[in-house]
């Protein structure tokens, strides 16, 4: 991995700390839904962030 600059570090942390409460929200959207298809849309929505902060930490490894 090339070594990252501070500001490089600090928007990768931001990035993270942003897909983390994208995560939470989504699954709380999906919990409080009534709706089977919305609740769905939530779900998949936290997988894909998920997703998405897994490969940005495979990154920095």
């Amino acid at each position: 991995m090339t070594n990252l600059s501070e500001v490089e570090l600090q928007h990768v942390r931001h990035l993270l700390q942003f897909g983390e409460a994208d995560i939470e929200k989504f699954n709380n959207y999906a919990q409080n839904s009534q709706d089977e298809n919305v609740k769905h849309f939530f779900e998949k929505s936290a997988q894909s962030c998920e997703k998405n902060r897994q490969t940005i930490l495979q990154f920095l490894q």
